[in-house]
């Protein structure tokens, strides 16, 4: 029963995913990859499903695969719990304005420097191994 109700809150989020995205031009869309040309345009509501959306997704990944998701799962679904969700959009929002240069950085790559211990601050070349 506990895995039909998360099934349901990820088709919930995966459903915000989508109508949010279709609020982006095609022109400037690419994929699910926003980057600070989308960032800065959602509202907060659409900043907290992003997040939410995010994590919802990288617990079920988790959950369903019974601990043993993706890296990249288990380092959202481990590391969003340690913040709140006002946390990581003010994270987010502060990477892209001390970094002018790193705009093309995907929201999901900044939760990942800024949010969990997968990326730490500083990392250049992504996580090693």
């Amino acid at each position: 029963m506990k895995f039909k109700g998360m099934v349901w809150v990820w088709v919930l989020a995966v459903a915000l995913v989508l109508a949010l995205a279709a609020g982006v031009s095609a022109a400037e869309e690419k994929g699910f990859l926003w980057d600070a040309n989308q960032w800065p345009q959602l509202s907060f509501d659409a900043k907290v499903g992003y997040v939410k959306g995010v994590g919802n997704l990288a617990d079920f990944e988790v959950a369903a695969s019974k601990g043993k998701g993706s890296f990249v799962s288990r380092a959202f679904a481990g590391g969003l719990k340690t913040k709140t969700v006002q946390q990581v959009i003010d994270e987010v929002d502060k990477f892209y304005q001390e970094n002018p240069s790193k705009l093309s950085t995907t929201v999901l790559e900044v939760m990942l420097l800024r949010c969990t211990s997968a990326c730490p601050p500083g990392m250049k070349g992504g996580a090693q191994k």
